[in-house]
């Protein structure tokens, strides 16, 4: 069954389907508990002492169950190998909840003489069968071991109580059932096609941040004269620390006032033709010292007004022109 109604999702995003699915049992216990209250107000009344007392024994143990399934969870290697495994045990919770809920329409559910409590109880499994369709949209097999425990003993009371009067009943249960499998489906493709495209979008962002973070050469993205974001290289260029360059002033660790004033007026109008920005400049260290480094700069897509800087010490190489110039 999962097979044939799952959609076919990368291992990252299995697992993180799984991960999702967990993350949304805090809010389902939560609303099972609320549940199990009102059900106990409604129907202290109308049912045995005895077996609601054992109905709210099972419902509590089921949800504290659930509850330690999640904390294993969270404490788990999550492997693909294992991950189906969990999803499983996470079904399982759900199914022992199904039964709690459907048991509202076997020995406790309330006589004739109280209308109220029949309709609350109607009232109160399907709502229960709805929330739980969007709680456990990300797993097919949860759905449906969730769905069929709670709404199956709804359908054979009425088809055993109410004779050929049933089939209103019925139908309108059928149409529910329908509705939930139409919620749940939609969620369903609309949740993993963002899962995918979100796993894809962080994978896709750790390379580039391993790719940026390992560069031998600094990489400064810059806004105006601000800078955003620098690589560990550019730190050690500059001899400052990451924290420190973020949020600095680019035109600060220039030597003088006037390169950086021409570094501004040199990016500027190679901004503005959609070229390259390139050229050599000192910039001063943390330290004091200095040393020649050649940046070159363009400009982001999107208009945000960020640019990429890619920045080289050529210290060495502007020393040893000026050697060979004074030889010639």
């Amino acid at each position: 069954m999962n097979s044939i109604f799952s959609q076919k999702l990368s291992d990252d995003a299995e697992i993180r389907r799984i991960e999702v699915l967990f993350d949304s049992l805090p809010s389902s216990i939560v609303v099972s508990l609320i549940g199990v209250f009102l059900c106990f107000l409604v129907l202290f009344d109308t049912a045995g002492m005895e077996p609601l007392k054992l109905w709210v024994a099972y419902m509590l143990s089921v949800l504290a169950v659930r509850a330690w399934f999640r904390y294993m969870f969270t404490k788990c290697d999550r492997q693909i190998a294992g991950i189906h495994r969990w999803e499983w045990l996470f079904a399982f919770g759900t199914f022992l909840t199904g039964i709690g809920w459907g048991v509202l329409f076997g020995p406790l559910y309330p006589p004739p003489t109280h209308p109220d409590a029949q309709m609350f109880v109607a009232l109160m499994v399907v709502i229960t069968a709805f929330t739980g369709s969007v709680f456990v949209a990300l797993s097919n097999i949860t759905f449906w071991l969730f769905i069929i425990p709670t709404l199956s003993p709804a359908i054979f009371h009425y088809a055993a109580t109410l004779g050929e009067q049933a089939q209103w009943p019925i139908t309108a249960a059928a149409c529910c059932i329908a509705v939930f499998i139409i919620v749940q489906r939609t969620l369903y493709r609309s949740s993993t096609d963002s899962l995918q495209r979100s796993t894809e979008a962080e994978i896709l962002l750790a390379e580039q941040q391993a790719i940026f973070d390992s560069s031998p050469m600094g990489i400064a993205v810059i806004r105006g004269k601000q800078v955003i974001k620098s690589n560990l290289r550019f730190g050690e260029l500059l001899g400052r620390r990451i924290q420190d360059l973020t949020a600095s002033r680019v035109d600060h660790h220039f030597v003088s006032k006037d390169e950086a004033d021409r570094f501004l007026a040199d990016t500027a109008a190679a901004f503005e033709k959609g070229h390259l920005a390139q050229g050599m400049y000192r910039l001063r260290r943390a330290d004091g010292t200095q040393f020649w480094a050649e940046l070159s700069g363009r400009t982001m897509a999107g208009g945000t007004g960020h640019s990429v800087w890619m920045i080289a010490d050529v210290t060495l190489r502007v020393a040893n022109e000026r050697r060979s110039h004074k030889r010639d």
